[in-house]
């Protein structure tokens, strides 16, 4: 199983969210957009972008299946994981 940002995962659910409560309007690529940059992430992977808004409308409780292609998260390196 993958693991992906929980950032990323957290913009989705809120524009999930928004989208039931009728507050993302018809524009959830631009909704998400705005999530991600309260979150400081930016992407120019508009496939990317489509594909999630795409995932939000056929499953309000969608799963991230892939990062943007831009994307640069801070992932924690080996010795960040060791555990004493």
């Amino acid at each position: 199983m993958a693991v992906y940002d929980s950032n990323l995962q957290a913009a989705v659910d809120a524009t999930s969210v928004a989208k039931d409560a009728g507050e993302a309007g018809d524009d959830l690529v631009g909704y998400l957009r705005e999530q991600l940059a309260e979150r400081d992430i930016e992407t120019s992977d508009e496939e990317w972008l489509q594909r999630m808004a795409e995932g939000i409308r056929a499953n309000p409780n969608y799963m991230i299946e892939s990062e943007p292609h831009d994307y640069e998260a801070h992932r924690p390196m080996q010795s960040e994981l060791k555990q004493d």
